[in-house]
């Protein structure tokens, strides 16, 4: 089973990690952009109970001052979620360490952990643009996978 948790800088924390992927955006030629939302997503394979997964959420995952963790998947009205990950051929040497420090938590070793990126895209803009930008600032189509929903 494949579970998925997502992390996000508390709103007093964000403005950097925001302002500086809307800028890299705009740097390619994005323009009308009004707000971004970044965040990370981890994806952890493996047959667990929801607690277990909120515990690996709250305890290992999360910087409980700074940020917020979820279990379910973050909807925000009008805005295009981008997430980006590592093809399955690329080495994720975070989700590897996640998957060690997981079992030191003494739950049992999750069959494979995975870690991307996820942004909140607001504005006036193409679709199709949005994809050009995100290649051009966020991916490396050698290593990456992307999609836009």
């Amino acid at each position: 089973m494949k579970h998925f948790v997502e992390i996000y800088n508390k709103e007093k924390y964000s403005k950097h990690p925001n302002e500086n992927a809307k800028h890299e955006l705009e740097s390619v030629g994005l323009k009308k952009i009004s707000d971004v939302v970044v965040g990370t997503k981890y994806r952890i394979d493996g047959d667990f109970p929801s607690p277990k997964i909120e515990k690996i959420a709250k305890d290992l995952l999360c910087d409980n001052v700074m940020q917020t963790s979820s279990v379910s998947a973050r909807k925000i009205a009008k805005y295009n979620k981008v997430e980006v990950w590592l093809k399955e051929s690329a080495t994720d040497v975070v989700g590897e360490s996640v998957k060690e420090a997981i079992t030191k938590m003494g739950i049992k070793e999750p069959q494979k952990v995975r870690v991307g990126n996820i942004y909140f895209v607001k504005g006036s803009f193409a679709k199709k643009d949005l994809e050009t930008a995100v290649k051009k600032s966020f991916v490396n189509e050698v290593v990456n996978k992307f999609s836009i929903n």
